[in-house]
């Protein structure tokens, strides 16, 4: 495990990405950013992992219900390897986020957030969740 630098995470969605990235001691995740599936992605990605000095980036993997590679992670695995091809120093790890949309949905209804909001910012707060769930996992592992 590479320890320099903060922790990001990524929700690898059709139209948008979510970031989230962790403080320099990796307990607590942070929103850092929605990025649009534009085209020019990688490249956005790309230059905020080098401005947040990010060595490790977790990303979303959206098993099926019965723990399954469908649809929606081949989706994901082709993106990731498109990322690996432009980012060889940086240590990528795929993170079950099965139920992180309706933890994420759950957590905004909770707070009155309307759905307009809610679809503005969902990406980020999946990304926060996988991201915060990493964290926690990891941090268990040293105790």
């Amino acid at each position: 495990m590479k320890e320099k630098g903060v922790i990001v995470a990524l929700d690898i969605g059709t139209g948008r990405i979510g970031m989230a990235a962790s403080d320099s001691l990796h307990i607590t995740a942070n929103p850092v950013a929605v990025i649009p599936r534009d085209g020019n992605e990688f490249e956005a990605i790309e230059k905020l992992l080098k401005s947040y000095n990010a060595k490790t980036v977790v990303i979303g993997f959206p098993k099926t219900l019965k723990g399954e590679v469908g649809f929606q992670a081949e989706k994901v695995l082709a993106f990731v390897n498109r990322l690996k091809r432009d980012l060889s120093d940086v240590e990528i790890i795929l993170w079950d986020e099965r139920f992180t949309s309706v933890i994420a949905h759950k957590m905004f209804k909770l707070l009155g957030v309307g759905s307009k909001r809610e679809r503005a910012t969902k990406d980020v707060a999946e990304a926060l969740l996988i991201l915060q769930s990493y964290l926690n996992y990891r941090g268990r592992g040293k105790n």
